[in-house]
């Protein structure tokens, strides 16, 4: 399997499909799902993020979406898998697993119903990361986690070894300049906010972190390669402005049960997320098929 070690471009962050009103793992829609991400040129794949419910699944299961994603994407492009637990001892053996099975690297979110403090969160990713030797992302998540680990601590993180990238999912965008300063410039930053998403590309994220391929994959890599890489301010920002309907609507109801509805809209179903989490109600259900149905020729929109 190919190795991985340099980070760079789009990663998508899939919804983990579920069957049975989300009892059970959905492995063949699974593989379909990370397909469509890989026919439309995404540069690497995120299971077990935010987006995929980290927290909605057990040990095994986590396991065995872990196994499933790495056989089937094969090396194709970088796969970095969740690990992030309530306990170190659990994500410990889930990095030491999802380095087994062939990940890429870890993309690592503190996870605790009582807060940290700074030096338990140290130990903890300094615990993790002596059972490894692949890269991790620290995932500073604080609308969801609960925990807000600033400038000043997410630098204090990347000098331990194998913390190779930082991903700043706060929502302020003065933090990715302030983080850069304090680590020198030395430790990518990934572009986590999705309403920010083009500031950040534009600004030079050298990673778009992304749940939207979701729904438009295609749209999502040509925002980065305008943005990114062809430098066409102009046309990175038109493009933006046609699929910013969607993302904010997206942002503002959780990607996890917004996007399990988009794709039923659209005609890729993944069955509804895991209980007690549900899909969109009526009214918003009604608002995103509108916005979707406005930009349909971004999104791979059902044949009927």
């Amino acid at each position: 399997m190919k190795k991985h070690t340099s980070f760079r471009g789009v990663f998508a962050y899939p919804v983990t499909p579920l069957k049975n009103d989300g009892d059970r793992i959905d492995e063949r829609r699974l593989r379909s799902l990370l397909d469509e991400f890989l026919e439309a040129g995404v540069h690497g794949i995120v299971v077990l993020g935010s987006t995929g419910a980290v927290g909605s699944f057990s040990e095994d299961e986590r396991k065995q979406l872990a196994k499933i994603a790495a056989k089937h994407i094969d090396g194709r492009v970088p796969l970095l898998l969740g690990t992030g637990a309530h306990t170190t001892g659990e994500t410990v053996r889930l990095s030491r697993h999802a380095e087994s099975v062939g990940a890429s690297g870890l993309q690592l979110v503190p996870m605790s119903h009582w807060p940290l403090t700074e030096d338990e969160i140290y130990e903890h990713f300094s615990a993790v990361s002596d059972a490894i030797s692949i890269p991790i992302a620290v995932h500073n998540c604080p609308s969801l986690t609960g925990i807000d680990m600033k400038p000043a601590m997410l630098a204090r993180l990347a000098e331990i070894r194998n913390v190779c990238y930082l991903k700043e999912g706060a929502g302020d965008l003065a933090r990715v300049p302030m983080i850069r300063r304090l680590t020198r410039g030395k430790v990518p930053v990934f572009q986590d906010s999705e309403t920010t998403a083009l500031q950040g590309l534009l600004a030079g994220a050298e990673v778009w972190a992304t749940m939207m391929p979701n729904a438009f994959p295609r749209a999502c890599v040509r925002l980065y390669e305008l943005a990114a890489v062809e430098k066409d301010v102009d046309g990175a920002r038109e493009l933006f402005a046609r699929m910013f309907p969607v993302i904010e609507l997206v942002a503002a109801k959780s990607g996890i049960r917004a996007l399990h509805t988009a794709l039923e809209i659209l005609g890729r179903p993944a069955g509804p997320p895991r209980r007690p989490m549900r899909m969109l109600g009526k009214a918003d259900r009604a608002e995103l098929e509108k916005r979707l149905r406005a930009c349909r020729d971004l999104a791979s929109w059902s044949r009927a």
